[in-house]
């Protein structure tokens, strides 16, 4: 099945497209994934945070400090650091998702500072204890652009200061691309408030280490079918040189967020890093 030549639209490359997280209606929906607890599509479940930010708190000299959050959505995690006592800062090109999680440290009294924007060129302070990008957001980025964001890390952390990236490992990319084209129906969701069609397809490109998802919406509002793309990247066989240049020092790899070992299989990686 080719979707392109199906809806009249050429196919994607990498990067060429990503979701449309300025949009007052996409980010309002995808605010609500991230908040159901019934899967880990767009943020991950309660009880599973909870065991990663016991762990993130464990990898820090003395416990409590100023952390900074790229790409942290409604602020899950950040919302249980503050409440541990941590002075928060979280940076999402989400508007939706930035607006409840100033709301629910408002509430809470929670020491919580949030901007909207792209954590690539963002302004936020250093002299961070703690820099966190998780759950794949650098794999979001293209190539070019991992050294930017390696060299802003390490400038905003402190020496002795921990920052952790987890990203996409070459087999969690190519599963994305390989993923068998399909379609569906639905009535709200992601992609759509009423009743709508969704076709959707995938492909991996060897070349550049990329698996690049595409969606075609096909509502009563939109004509022709609305299309969104996503692409996600492998940085595996570069980081450790982009790490070198950003003046930065791999503590250790992980296979996920509590310390365990690395398999082949997994979907992410973890990785630990401080100043050199």
């Amino acid at each position: 099945m080719d979707l392109a030549n199906l809806v009249g639209r050429p196919a994607l490359r990498p990067g060429e497209a990503r979701l449309p997280w300025g949009d007052a209606d996409f980010s309002a929906r995808m605010l609500a994934e991230h908040l159901d607890d019934r899967h880990d599509l767009a943020s991950r479940r309660p009880s599973i945070i909870d065991t990663h930010v016991d762990w993130l708190r464990s990898i820090v000299e003395g416990d409590g400090g100023r952390v900074l959050d790229l790409g942290c959505g409604p602020g899950l995690y950040l919302e249980r650091l503050a409440g541990a006592g941590w002075e928060c800062t979280g940076v999402d090109v989400s508007p939706a998702a930035i607006e409840h999680a100033e709301r629910r440290a408002r509430e809470a009294g929670l020491r919580c500072r949030y901007v909207v924007g792209d954590f690539r060129s963002a302004e936020v302070a250093s002299d961070f204890d703690l820099v966190l990008c998780l759950f794949g957001e650098l794999s979001t980025v293209p190539v070019d652009d991992v050294d930017r964001v390696l060299t802003d890390m390490a400038g905003r952390l402190r020496d002795g200061g921990r920052g952790v990236i987890e990203l996409s490992t070459r087999a969690g990319v190519r599963s994305k691309g390989d993923r068998p084209d399909t379609w569906y129906t639905a009535d709200g969701g992601l992609f759509a408030d009423g009743a709508h069609l969704v076709m959707r397809e995938s492909r991996w490109f060897e070349d550049v280490s990329a698996s690049v998802e595409r969606w075609w919406v096909v509502d009563e509002s939109a004509s022709p079918p609305r299309m969104i793309g996503s692409t996600t990247w492998w940085h595996g066989a570069h980081l450790g040189e982009a790490m070198r240049r950003a003046g930065l020092v791999i503590d250790g790899r992980f296979g996920d967020l509590t310390g365990a070992a690395p398999d082949d299989g997994d979907e992410f990686e973890t990785i630990v890093f401080r100043l050199a």
